[in-house]
C-alpha cells in the first residue's frame, strides 16, 4: 500500500475478507481486547492462540445471503470449478496488511440455537501459532492445538461443536493455492460419513463451520475441499463433499444477531464508558441491547439503535453505556433483533460480563 488505509478503506476490506473481522469493529478495539484477554484463560495462551472478542454468528456486515429457513438447508454447494487465483480478490496486497495488522485475529464458528432452528455464531481468537490455518480448523471441531478436548470454560457456554467427541482437524492450502484441504480424523471405528443421530441441519451447519473458519483463517472465501484421514471424501456426516464446497448464504446459516464485543467474561469497570458492538438484520433495523443482572430479571440500562435490514446480509451496530451507576457484580449483555409479530420470534446473542468499580 502507498500509504495509511483510511477508516472506509479497512470497512471494504474487511467486508470482503471471508467470516474475518466486521466492519463496526475497528482494529485499535481488536488489539486492545487481544491484548486484555492474554492474561487469563490459560490454555489458549499456553497452547498459542488468545481469545479476543467473542461471538460468532454473524459474520458482521457479510456479504448477501438467503431468506431466514424453517426447514433444513439444501446440501452445501459444490464448487465445480473453484475461483482462479487471479481473481479472489481485487485487494491482494490491502488484505495481506489488513491481516498483519489484525495480529493474527481470526474467527471460529459454532452452532447456536435460534427461533429458527440451529444458526453458526462466532468467537473470535488471535492465533499466535504460526500454522494459524490448522489451529483455526482444530478448534472449530472443539480440539486444542495439541489434540485435548476444548475446555468448555474457555468457550462460550451458548454454543457447541457436534463433531463426534474424538474428531481431529488440520487444513492447509492447495498445492495449487486456489483452495483450501481441510484434513479429518478420529475414531477409527467412528464414521465421519455419517450423521448419526445429527439433524440433516446440525450436520450441514457443521460443514459450515468448518468452510468459514478456513476461510476466515487465511483472509479469502476459497473452496474447501474434505479429506478423511488424508483420502478425498464423498461425504461427510451425510453432506455430499466430492466437489470443493463453499459457503451457503449468510443469512441462511448465520444467526441474525451477533456480538464481537464485549468478549464472554469481561471484567468491565464502571468509571469507564462501555461499548458494545456487534452486527445484525432486524426489522426496520431495531436492535435493542440491554444489561441485565446475571441472576433475576433487574435490567440496569437499555439502549436501542439501528442496524439494517432489507438486504440479505447483517449491518453492523454500536452502542456506549456509562455504568457509572451501575454497582459491582455479575451482569449479562443482551442484544436483540424486532419480531414485529410479537410470536417471541427474535434472535439474540448474550455476553456475561463483571462489573468492577
Amino acid at each position: 500500500m502507498t500509504g495509511p488505509m483510511r477508516d472506509d478503506e479497512v470497512r471494504d476490506l474487511l467486508h470482503e475478507v471471508a467470516a474475518g473481522v466486521e466492519p463496526g469493529d475497528r482494529l485499535d478495539a481488536i488489539r486492545a481486547a487481544t491484548s486484555a484477554r492474554r492474561g487469563g484463560r490459560g490454555w489458549w495462551v499456553a497452547g498459542g492462540v488468545g481469545l479476543v472478542a467473542a461471538s460468532v454468528v454473524t459474520a458482521l456486515a457479510l456479504t448477501t445471503g438467503g431468506t431466514p429457513r424453517t426447514t433444513a438447508p439444501e446440501p452445501a454447494e459444490p464448487s465445480p470449478t473453484p475461483t482462479s487465483v487471479d481473481d479472489r480478490s481485487q485487494h491482494v496486497d490491502d488484505l495481506e496488511e489488513l491481516r498483519r495488522s489484525t495480529e493474527g485475529v481470526r474467527a471460529i464458528y459454532y452452532i447456536g440455537d435460534t427461533p429458527a432452528g440451529p444458526r453458526l455464531y462466532r468467537e473470535f481468537l488471535t492465533l499466535d501459532r504460526h500454522d494459524t490455518l490448522s489451529v483455526a480448523v482444530a478448534a472449530a471441531v472443539g480440539r486444542t492445538p495439541d489434540g485435548r478436548p476444548l475446555p468448555a470454560d474457555d468457550h462460550d457456554p451458548d454454543y457447541r461443536v457436534v463433531w463426534p467427541a474424538l474428531t481431529n482437524a488440520s487444513a492447509e492450502m492447495s498445492s495449487t493455492g486456489d483452495s483450501i484441504e481441510v484434513s479429518l480424523g478420529g475414531d477409527p471405528e467412528g464414521d465421519l460419513r455419517s450423521r448419526g443421530e445429527l439433524s440433516a441441519e446440525e450436520a450441514q451447519l457443521a460443514i459450515e463451520a468448518l468452510v468459514r473458519t478456513a476461510q476466515a483463517a487465511v483472509g479469502d472465501r476459497l473452496p474447501v475441499r474434505f479429506l478423511l484421514f488424508g483420502d478425498p471424501v464423498d461425504t461427510l456426516l451425510g453432506v455430499p463433499t466430492s466437489e470443493p464446497v463453499t459457503t451457503r448464504p449468510d443469512l441462511d446459516v448465520l444467526a441474525h444477531v451477533s456480538l464481537s464485543d464485549p468478549f464472554e467474561g469481561q471484567v468491565v469497570d464502571n468509571d469507564e464508558p462501555f461499548v458494545v458492538r456487534g452486527a445484525a438484520n432486524s426489522f426496520e433495523g431495531n436492535v435493542v441491547t440491554r444489561i441485565q443482572r446475571w441472576e433475576g430479571t433487574e435490567v440496569v440500562a437499555e439502549e436501542p439503535t439501528i442496524a439494517g435490514w432489507n438486504e440479505d446480509r447483517l449491518f453492523p451496530f454500536e452502542v456506549t453505556f456509562d455504568l457509572t451507576d451501575v454497582p459491582p457484580g455479575d451482569y449479562v449483555v443482551i442484544s436483540r433483533t424486532d419480531d414485529p409479530s410479537g410470536a417471541g420470534m427474535f434472535d439474540t446473542d448474550t455476553r456475561r460480563i463483571t462489573v468492577i468499580d
